[in-house]
């Protein structure tokens, strides 16, 4: 085919002062294109433009954050009068343990991975739109698609496919590559094998108007290895939603929801039809239950967002069931409801009324009232369900204030460490305390036995882009939690609550309650689940399934030498191929880093190491 060229082509690359940034921004010249190197960095992002500009090339420096996404798109229409590009690869590593990790750390990811790549394509978006073309790349991590111990801060974020009609397209890569951020936590040996000039090709390939059609996907690519991956749903359980959906019911039938012996690949929420599966629901027979019961008895759970709607459901099932639960919710009148309720039924319960990010104020709720936590659902959520063209940047921040940083703050606090209470160190909230009944070492490392589970909830559809992130921090924190039997899971309801009554009719609001979503949760969060860590499930009327990523079998390029955005559209076929029995579902950044490493020498004779 011929060469590839950028020339007309506007590309705004945000951290291109070096490692990837700046190996995009001088490829992307050399092919003809007008480039904007974005760089917090001054001096770095100067040095790149000049050897743009030495080389015969055209480019200029921007050296506003990646979070003012006005002023730096502003730059291109200022130098070029327009973009047609857009690479959001600016990135900081604060690569510490969760327990470890500070509120400006978590804070300052998310500014700078999150936030600046809205920002900067929420300015580009109209011109896209304008001119009927766009592309966006954003940057994900392997942390955030798999979790990774002392990346919790990472997560994988896509932008949703809005802008089809208007010639707009975007894809999401995670590319490992050797870098300043990378070099503090990898040895030499290996950073020489993770050159940036093995990732750049597929970039310019993806970007480029005559190339591949990768909109809507996800890639992980380094050492000259690319492959696609895609979410794989098992055929899930269908429960009757009657009193007999328990979380005992649960248990019995779980080797169903788990079964990928009939998987199949859905691209959303809406590839289930919600009314069919309740159909099969409503007309099975009474749930099986397993023996003994699943009880939370002496138990203390905590429920953000439990003033009304799936919350409120979950803290009535666990007073039910003997646990002692703490009802949180911004709204006064509606946790106090919520706990008279649990104690009219014969539970325990008590209100802690403050936002869902207060996690220090909930935690020592419980610990005061009922002297320790078990079980945390991180419920709490709002709706802002707009497009991204219509969404303003005040709703953006307020969604991942509510849902991930909520989330995060739920498992963290600044408060004093508890004596005989600590399971984690001085800054965890519900990672950090055991009942007073039990006397502990103050040791990180010395746990006999489990006293914590987490369920998180994504809401909605899996591939929500405002929500993606809390897939990849579960993940991370089921990894960072197995040595102290800490199981966190995440889940997908789909249920008629305040939140969807905007958007929903009041036929689904009937048929899909809250009901149907707690005996799942209330199964995952028991200490009868003693393996199932880090997955995601998605849960609607009586029918439940776990969803996990599946690899395709990919292309080990040559590692020795570059290849070319040419080769990569040669080799497409083979890239998204997940039908030649070579695709694989990796579970950890360590299995995913396996044919990378394998590729290690490769000189177009195949992969040769093995990791």
């Amino acid at each position: 085919m011929s060469t590839l060229s950028f020339k007309g082509h506007s590309v705004v690359i945000t951290g291109a002062g070096g490692g990837l940034g700046r190996t995009y921004s001088l490829l992307f010249a050399s092919r003809g294109a007008n480039v904007v190197v974005n760089d917090f960095n001054p001096e770095a992002a100067r040095k790149v433009v000049d050897q743009i500009v030495k080389a015969g090339g055209k480019a200029v420096a921007n050296s506003s954050s990646a979070a003012d996404g006005e002023a730096v798109i502003k730059s291109a229409l200022d130098a070029f009068g327009g973009i047609t590009i857009l690479i959001n690869n600016a990135g900081i590593l604060r690569d510490k343990g969760f327990k470890n990790m500070s509120d400006q750390e978590w804070d300052q990811i998310m500014e700078v991975h999150l936030k600046a790549a809205f920002a900067c394509t929420k300015a580009a978006w109209p011109h896209f739109r304008k001119q009927k073309f766009g592309r966006v790349l954003n940057t994900a991590s392997a942390a955030g698609l798999y979790g990774n111990f002392g990346q919790a801060n990472y997560s994988a974020a896509a932008l949703a496919i809005e802008g089809a009609k208007y010639g707009i397209k975007s894809t999401v890569i995670a590319p490992l590559a050797a870098s300043p951020m990378t070099e503090t936590i990898m040895p030499p040996e290996m950073l020489a094998n993770l050159q940036p000039d093995l990732v750049a090709p597929f970039v310019l390939a993806v970007c480029h108007p005559d190339g591949p059609d990768a909109s809507g996907k996800a890639f992980e690519v380094g050492a000259g290895f690319v492959a696609e991956i895609r979410w794989e749903r098992s055929n899930g359980a269908v429960f009757k939603p009657d009193s007999s959906f328990t979380p005992s019911a649960v248990k019995a039938k779980w080797s169903h929801v788990i079964d990928f012996s009939n998987p199949y690949h859905p691209k959303g929420f809406h590839d289930i039809d919600a009314k069919e599966k309740l159909a099969q629901a409503v007309a099975l027979d009474s749930n099986p239950q397993s023996s003994p019961e699943v009880r939370f008895d002496g138990k203390t759970c905590i429920v953000t967002g439990a003033g009304s709607g799936l919350g409120r459901i979950y803290a009535l099932m666990y007073g039910k069931l003997g646990a002692n639960v703490v009802v949180n919710d911004v709204n006064e009148k509606g946790a106090n409801s919520v706990v008279g309720e649990v104690i009219k039924s014969g539970g325990k319960a008590t209100a802690a009324v403050c936002s869902a990010e207060d996690g220090e104020a909930i935690v020592k709720t419980a610990l005061e009232k009922f002297g320790g936590v078990h079980v945390l659902i991180a419920n709490a959520g709002i709706l802002r369900d707009k497009s991204f063209q219509a969404m303003t940047q005040q709703e953006f921040d307020l969604v991942l204030q509510i849902h991930l940083r909520a989330t995060y703050k739920a498992c963290t606090s600044k408060g004093r460490r508890h004596a005989r209470l600590t399971v984690l160190p001085v800054r965890k909230s519900c990672l950090a305390h055991f009942p007073e009944t039990e006397v502990w070492p103050d040791r990180d490392d010395f746990i006999a036995s489990r006293y914590m589970w987490m369920v998180t909830s994504a809401r909605s559809t899996i591939l929500r882009r405002r929500q993606a992130g809390l897939i990849g921090l579960t993940r991370t924190l089921a990894i960072e939690g197995k040595k102290y039997n800490i199981i966190c899971n995440c889940i997908a309801p789909m249920a008629g609550t305040a939140m969807t009554a905007t958007i929903w009719t009041q036929d689904m609001m009937d048929m899909f309650k809250p009901d149907f979503i707690a005996p799942f949760v209330g199964y995952l969060s028991s200490a009868d689940n003693e393996e199932t860590s880090g997955c995601l499930f998605e849960v609607l009327g009586g029918w439940a399934a776990q969803t996990r990523w599946q690899r395709s079998g990919g292309h080990s390029f040559p590692s020795k030498s570059p290849y070319t955005p040419e080769d990569v559209v040669a080799k497409w076929k083979s890239i998204t191929n997940f039908d030649d029995g070579r695709a694989t579902h990796p579970v950890t950044s360590g299995e995913a880093l396996e044919q990378m490493v394998a590729n290690f020498g490769n000189n177009g004779d195949g992969p040769k190491a093995k990791l």
